[in-house]
C-alpha cells in the first residue's frame, strides 16, 4: 500500500512538468505562418519525429534551403531557420499561465536580434512591458567612456540569447564586429554582456 501511495505521489509531482512539455510542443506545432513563415506544420512535426528517431532534425524550407532544429526541451527550442538566421522559443510562466517568448536573429558579419511575446493563442503581447531593451550605453562597464566612443557605436545591433536551462536572457552589443580592428580592440574591453532574469511578469536585469 505504501509503495502504491509513493508511486502516486511521484506521478503527481511529475504531472506539471509533463503538461508543460506537452503544451510547449503543441504551441510550437501551432505556430502561425506570421511567426514562422518558412516552415509548415508538417515540417515542424517532422523535426520532432526525426529527433525521436535519433536522426538529425532537418528539412527543406520554403526558401529551398535547409532548416535545422538544433535543440528541443520541454519548454525551449533553438532553430537554425537558414544559414544566416535563427529562432529561439521559450515558454515562460506568467500570471498562473504561460506565454511564449520568441527571439529571431539574423547574422551577416554580426548578429542582431528581435524579441516578441505571445499568449497561448499566439496573440502578440506588449513586448516593451515584458522586456525593456537596453540602450547602447547600458553595455558599457563605465558609462562615462561612452562619450568618447559614441561616434563609433552609432548603430544598435544587439544579440539576444535565451537560456535553455533557466529563465534568463543574455544581451550582447555586437556593433564592434563591424568596426575596424583598431577601433574594436579599444571598444570591446569596455563592453559587458547584460543578463536578464524572468521574474514571472517581465525580464529584469541582474
Amino acid at each position: 500500500m505504501m509503495k502504491y501511495i509513493y508511486i502516486c505521489l511521484l506521478l503527481m509531482l511529475a504531472a506539471p512538468s509533463a503538461v508543460c512539455a506537452q503544451s510547449f510542443r503543441e504551441m510550437y506545432l501551432d505556430t502561425p505562418d506570421s511567426v514562422m513563415p518558412l516552415l509548415t506544420r508538417l515540417d515542424r512535426s517532422d523535426f520532432i519525429e526525426y529527433l525521436k528517431a535519433g536522426m538529425k532534425a532537418r528539412v527543406t524550407n520554403k526558401l529551398d534551403c535547409e532548416s535545422v532544429l538544433k535543440e528541443l526541451t520541454g519548454n525551449y527550442l533553438f532553430l537554425q531557420t537558414t544559414p544566416s538566421s535563427s529562432m529561439q522559443m521559450k515558454m515562460l510562466p506568467y500570471g498562473g499561465d504561460s506565454i511564449m517568448c520568441v527571439v529571431n536573429s539574423v547574422k551577416a558579419e554580426v548578429e542582431d536580434s528581435r524579441v516578441a511575446f505571445f499568449d497561448r493563442g499566439w496573440r502578440r503581447l506588449d513586448s516593451e512591458a515584458l522586456f525593456k531593451a537596453p540602450a547602447i550605453r547600458d553595455f558599457f562597464v563605465d558609462s562615462d567612456t561612452l562619450g568618447r566612443y559614441v561616434d563609433k557605436c552609432d548603430i544598435y545591433l544587439v544579440s539576444l540569447k535565451l537560456n535553455a536551462a533557466d529563465n534568463t536572457l543574455v544581451a550582447e552589443y555586437t556593433m564592434p564586429g563591424y568596426m575596424n580592428r583598431e577601433d574594436a580592440a579599444v571598444v570591446e574591453p569596455l563592453l559587458r554582456c547584460l543578463v536578464y532574469r524572468w521574474n514571472g511578469s517581465s525580464f529584469v536585469i541582474e
